[in-house]
């Protein structure tokens, strides 16, 4: 025997399943939302200050990251890095201008900025930077390059003059058949290579290696190895 429900019973129950869902909706809003606010409930003023003074949103992100929702404090060196100019662009020559472009990265948007007096090119457009004790073995380790004039002994705090200087060697020096070779097998052999995206820094340190290899007769081994200790894609 066929069993018949009425129709309003259909209507019924398709009510009940539409509050339903609403009331789950409405729910978990309100969860969402609430868990949202908490940290803000938690905030130290302090660091709010801290958060509010950095000129880049894509460093007050990172700051974000650091602070863990501004309720921790951050290292005050970790602070002024956030303060630099994060970019990805392989283009320091928008920086010169009056007014000064910052490209996007992983970490954050595109930014114009009045002025970048007294501003440097910072790491962390790929990965936020948070272990101080790395940090500082690479500085460290970076001394020993010294000999070689205007190398970045802190790849974090590149000066835009210094970053244009070797991007335009990079540009204009072309390696010969047995330089090339040493090159490419500092690539094969290196953590990432100049650095882990084709940023500034990328050419930055593409020039230097070349400057390594044909003045001072490095070879791929000892190319691989400062590219590896001049990271600035975050420790």
């Amino acid at each position: 025997m066929k069993l018949e429900i009425p129709t309003k019973y259909f209507a019924i129950g398709g009510a009940i399943g539409a509050l339903a869902i609403i009331s789950f909706v409405l729910i978990s809003y309100h969860e969402t939302s609430t868990s949202e606010s908490m940290p803000l409930q938690h905030t130290d003023n302090k660091l709010l200050d801290i958060y509010n003074s950095i000129p880049t949103q894509t460093g007050k992100g990172i700051f974000m990251v650091q602070s863990k929702n501004l309720t921790k404090p951050v290292d005050p060196e970790l602070v002024d890095l956030d303060s630099q100019i994060i970019s990805c662009s392989p283009n320091v020559d928008g920086l010169l201008t009056s007014s000064p472009n910052i490209g996007g990265s992983c970490t954050g948007p595109n930014v114009n900025l009045a002025s970048v007096k007294g501003k440097y090119l910072s790491g962390q457009c790929c990965g936020i930077l948070q272990n101080t004790t790395e940090y500082h073995k690479h500085l460290e380790k970076l001394q020993q390059y010294s000999n070689i004039p205007d190398i970045p002994l802190n790849p974090y705090k590149t000066s835009v003059d210094v970053a244009k200087k070797w991007i335009d060697y990079d540009s204009k020096t072309t390696l010969n058949t047995s330089e090339q070779a040493v090159y490419d097998k500092a690539m094969k052999i290196s953590t990432e290579g100049p650095c882990c995206c084709h940023c500034w820094h990328y050419y930055v340190n593409e020039g230097i290696a070349k400057k390594m290899i044909r003045d001072y007769e490095y070879n791929a081994h000892q190319v691989a190895d400062f590219w590896d200790v001049s990271d600035i894609c975050g420790i």
